[in-house]
């Protein structure tokens, strides 16, 4: 099982008659990049006897997850914003922001639900 995070907990893209409808639920992004933002904690030095050793935990970063983002744009022709109010209370949503406004300027459509 990998320890990754799926981008598609938050991304959905699939094929309608209208065209690809990349579906993204805000909140759920907002989360994501809240949890990038986390510095990891260096390792602490651990030995058998110890117990159980610290969880190793692997997050995207920031920036992997809006270049996905931009990615998915590129294939899609409909854009649906699940709670796009989330949007405001991302932390540097300006590069998101920049890749709606690039996805609308090539003549995507936008909803939001």
């Amino acid at each position: 099982m990998s320890s990754e995070i799926s981008r598609r907990d938050f991304l959905r893209l699939r094929r309608t008659e209208r065209g690809r409808v990349l579906e993204v639920s805000c909140r759920t992004l907002f989360m994501r990049l809240a949890d990038a933002a986390i510095e990891a904690e260096e390792p602490v030095e651990w030995e058998p006897a110890m117990g159980e050793p610290p969880a190793v935990i692997h997050r995207r970063s920031a920036d992997d997850l809006v270049e996905s983002l931009e990615r998915d744009l590129g294939d899609a022709q409909i854009l649906r914003l699940l709670e796009p109010e989330w949007l405001e209370s991302i932390e540097g949503a300006s590069r998101i922001q920049a890749a709606i406004a690039a996805f609308r300027a090539r003549g995507g459509v936008i909803e939001s639900m």
